[in-house]
């Protein structure tokens, strides 16, 4: 096993300042994903895989999401997307844990992580569109939808990074009840793996897409409003 790295470093992983913080940014990605995610850390322990190795596969599983929608029984395709839309979330939890307790941490293997989080959010959001256009017999016309959320999400994605590098590093402002709406609604994207069980209602969940990528871009740029921007 990876440097005599056992199941309770892994569980005492889930107590530290990380997962605090991404249940008040991430509710549903720290819920659902991070406190399922100990035995697949362990797993990929055991299998002497290293956090890189961790974020290749989670990438290759993303690529093969549009594959499915096209491919597969309609059925099939639908569970299996929404399978491989949580098991990329778990895998996304995994990488992070595996660099922090065996000290892998490196700037290629976060720079990497993100980009394979984008990446997995084009491929998904393109597969339901892919899936919707073979559910209501519709041509491309909900697989372009799709790829307009993916627009959404990706400028929302690079105005937050654009905007908080202008701002100083700091300590997180302490909690306040004001914060609970938006903190609510932004922990909602844990939620889209569940868009593929959707059936009937797909079209609906590509279009919320849609609009939550634009509130998203919205909330990127809120901090605009306060200084360094403005004086």
């Amino acid at each position: 096993m990876q440097d005599g790295l056992s199941f309770k470093d892994i569980l005492r992983d889930l107590r530290g300042p990380h997962v605090i913080n991404e249940f008040r940014t991430s509710w549903a990605i720290a819920l659902l994903y991070r406190m399922t995610s100990p035995p697949f850390v362990w797993i990929c322990a055991r299998l002497g895989m290293t956090p890189m190795a961790v974020t290749a596969l989670g990438f290759l599983l993303a690529l093969s999401m549009p594959l499915q929608a096209m491919f597969l029984p309609v059925p099939v395709a639908v569970w299996a997307l929404f399978i491989s839309g949580a098991l990329f979330q778990i895998l996304d939890c995994v990488d992070g844990t595996l660099a922090r307790l065996t000290g892998r941490t490196s700037l290629i293997g976060a720079d990497l992580d993100y980009l394979s989080d984008m990446h997995q959010h084009a491929m998904f959001y393109g597969a339901l569109g892919l899936l919707a256009d073979r559910l209501f017999g519709t041509g491309f016309f909900w697989t372009t939808l799709g790829l307009v959320a993916v627009v959404a999400r990706l400028l929302a994605r690079l105005v937050r990074e654009q905007v908080s590098s202008r701002q100083e590093a700091g300590e997180p402002s302490p909690w306040s009840w004001k914060e609970l709406p938006v903190a609510f609604v932004a922990g909602l994207s844990g939620l889209i793996p569940f868009g593929a069980l959707a059936g009937p209602w797909m079209g609906h969940v590509i279009v919320a897409l849609i609009i939550y990528g634009l509130l998203d871009i919205v909330d990127a740029m809120a901090p605009m409003r306060r200084p360094p921007y403005r004086d």
